[in-house]
C-alpha cells in the first residue's frame, strides 16, 4: 500500500481527458504533506515507467493512465490521460 494510492484511485474514477489539482488538494486527498521536492524539482513530477520505477508517486499517475504536468510557480499540476497505442 502506498501513500499515493488515494491519488490513484481518484484518477482512475476521473472521467475526463485531465484534471487539474493544487499541491494542496493532493495533500489533503493523501493525508499528509508532499515532499519538499515536490516543490522544488520538476523532476519529482517525472512520469518515470512503472516497469522500471519504484517511485511510488510517479507510480499513482502512470498505473492510472496518466501523465503528470507540474506548475510549480503555480502549485499546481495537470493530470493528463496518455493517449492508447
Amino acid at each position: 500500500m502506498s501513500i499515493y494510492d488515494p491519488l490513484r484511485h481518484k484518477l482512475v474514477a476521473n472521467g475526463s481527458s485531465s484534471l487539474k489539482m493544487t499541491f494542496v488538494e493532493i495533500e489533503v486527498l493523501i493525508g499528509r504533506s508532499l515532499p519538499k521536492s515536490a516543490y522544488e524539482y520538476d523532476a519529482w513530477w517525472a512520469n518515470e515507467d512503472p516497469d522500471k520505477t519504484n517511485h511510488s508517486h510517479s507510480l499513482a499517475w502512470t498505473m492510472a493512465g496518466y501523465e503528470a504536468e507540474p506548475n510549480r510557480l503555480q502549485r499546481t499540476v495537470t493530470f493528463r490521460r496518455k493517449a492508447r497505442a
